[in-house]
């Protein structure tokens, strides 16, 4: 007969067969790096725990986590992959609906853990590939570091030169730049009091963060609601107010328009940060606040705000940084 050890461990060991199994062919989500060697089967009893060390390094979800929201073919293990550690860390209990696909990432409704806080958090899953779709994004990185997933500068030669020349491993080092690039921004901007989500946590190809509105019925961006002129020209000295905030945070946004602020009973709060740059390292940085302030002061226009979109831009930057603003502005 069987003991209780000896049933616990065989149940180990077809956990850790069938994943060596699903992972096979299957790229790896986190630093996205392909896993080119393959363990045959006949060698899991010698290689099986170091199989799950390297799982745990790429975000691969134990078998425990069975999200309600199944989705389409492969989503249901993306979602696995993706929202595993968030599940072990006691972030989030389930995954409930899809709030938005797109060609860059795709934004979940998760039922946030018990005791936690929040009923529902947001989770943002970037697609593995998507960074190299960005346009222009040698001017966003221009005068900036890449940051690992630990938040810190990649300074090391090798890594420059791996992502100057677009490497396999250079664009998965730039992938993973760009993410840490928004949750550290989302993190400086919500300890400075702005109106963007609270950020949860990180891992390598997700953003877990605050959720705005209700499961059925999530915030909708600025885009997609009809205002009151009155609540519209509130909106704006909201925004102008949020533009100044950011400055002084050291952050343009980069991409700001109607698309990434979201309303909700009342209130806004502003996402999508991962092109987001710092106006004392990047030189475009004035040129991409003066397009954020435009796009905001088209949107709002439909509700009897006139202002000049270069006019606001030039007195918000000489209002954030003063003597030194003619610098950046380069005069």
């Amino acid at each position: 007969m069987s003991t209780a050890v000896e049933l616990n461990d065989s149940h180990e060991h077809d956990d850790e067969l069938n994943y060596i199994r699903s992972a096979r062919g299957r790229r790896a989500i986190g630093v996205a790096r392909e896993q080119e060697h393959k363990p045959r089967l006949t060698r899991v009893a010698d290689q099986a725990h170091s199989n799950f060390k390297a799982a745990e390094a790429f975000n691969i979800a134990p078998t425990g986590f069975n999200p309600t929201f199944k989705g389409k073919r492969f989503e249901e293990e993306w979602l696995r992959q993706s929202l595993g550690s968030f599940y072990d860390d006691s972030l989030i209990s389930d995954v409930l609906s899809q709030v938005k696909g797109g060609k860059e990432a795709n934004v979940y409704c998760c039922l946030a853990y018990p005791g936690l806080g929040p009923r529902w958090l947001a989770a943002k899953i970037f697609r593995p590939r998507m960074f190299r779709n960005l346009k222009n994004d040698a001017a966003y990185r221009e005068g900036g570091e890449l940051i690992g997933r630990d938040g810190k500068a990649m300074r090391k030669k090798r890594e420059q030169t791996a992502v100057a020349q677009r490497t396999r491993i250079g664009l998965a080092m730039l992938h993973q730049s760009w993410l840490s690039n928004e949750h550290g921004t989302l993190t400086r901007l919500h300890a400075a009091g702005a109106l963007t989500p609270k950020p949860w946590g990180v891992n390598g190809n997700t953003i877990l963060m605050d959720f705005l509105g209700e499961q059925a019925m999530p915030a909708p961006a600025l885009n997609h609601v009809d205002l009151e002129p009155a609540e519209g020209r509130r909106l704006f000295e909201q925004m102008v107010s949020q533009l100044r905030l950011m400055l002084k945070a050291d952050v343009v946004h980069g991409d700001l328009s109607a698309f990434n602020i979201l309303y909700w009973q009342g209130e806004i709060r502003i996402i999508d940060f991962p092109q987001a740059v710092n106006p004392w390292r990047n030189p475009n940085a004035f040129r991409f606040f003066t397009r954020d302030v435009t796009r905001v002061i088209d949107y709002f226009s439909g509700y009897g705000v006139n202002a000049n979109p270069e006019g606001l831009a030039r007195a918000l930057w000489r209002e954030a940084y003063g003597a030194e603003a003619g610098e950046r502005l380069g005069e």
